[in-house]
């Protein structure tokens, strides 16, 4: 397979590489019951949801995988590395709040490896027999030799875009509102992402807060036009 720079815009494709699917995690519930109805809300939301929500330790774990990844790669620590990954893989999917939400993950990270295998990466390692969304987009950026900046960035960015997308769906802001508010995220992102690779793993605070409160209420994760 050609390696190019330019293949870690398939991981935030709105199509690729979750198959049509979008996923609102909640949003539809959470807009409702707070009345949100203008973008600023969204925005504020959304911005919460980045600098204390239940997504920054999905996005802390993509590193992680990706270490562990490097070091099975050069031969290092096969036993107690192999292990690792699936207790990882594990325990990050036991921390969603609903079955929804972890079906939503499997769904996902199922998606993808199939996609990763399609390009020539079928995953090599023992997995778990459910699988969550940071280890197969962690192994999509290993294989793509996507930076672990830039992985975790794409990581944010992507999620957001899936909730403007779902938002569109739900109040009527405009795409271009929608546009602006992604704008305005881009520092943020940055910000949070940088953040987010200098800390350890018990270190990450996260509250139970916005769309991860929504998902204990709502049984309907997919955004409902998304449905083809």
């Amino acid at each position: 397979m050609i390696k190019s720079h330019l293949l870690k815009y398939l991981l935030i494709s709105p199509n690729l590489p979750v198959g049509g699917f979008c996923y609102s995690e909640g949003l539809e519930s959470y807009l409702n019951n707070k009345n949100l109805k203008d973008s600023n809300s969204v925005k504020e939301l959304i911005i919460s949801e980045l600098k204390i929500g239940q997504i920054r330790l999905d996005a802390r774990l993509l590193s992680d995988f990706f270490d562990i990844f490097n070091e099975l790669n050069y031969g290092k620590n096969l036993k107690s590395n192999l292990q690792k990954l699936l207790s990882l893989d594990k325990w990050i999917l036991s921390s969603k709040d609903s079955v929804e939400m972890r079906e939503q993950q499997t769904q996902m990270a199922k998606s993808l490896f199939d996609l990763n295998k399609e390009f020539g990466f079928e995953y090599p390692y023992k997995k778990n027999k459910k699988n969550s969304w940071p280890l197969a987009w962690s192994w999509a950026c290993y294989c793509f030799e996507i930076t672990k900046l830039e992985m975790v960035e794409n990581f944010f960015y992507a999620w957001s875009a899936n909730q403007l997308s779902a938002v569109l769906r739900i109040i009527p802001i405009g795409s271009t509102k929608a546009q602006l508010i992604q704008r305005d995220l881009l520092a943020i992102i940055s910000k949070v992402s940088k953040e987010i690779m200098d800390k350890e793993i018990d270190d990450i605070y996260f509250g139970n807060i916005g769309l991860a409160m929504a998902q204990q209420n709502h049984n309907d994760l997919y955004t409902k036009l998304f449905r083809n």
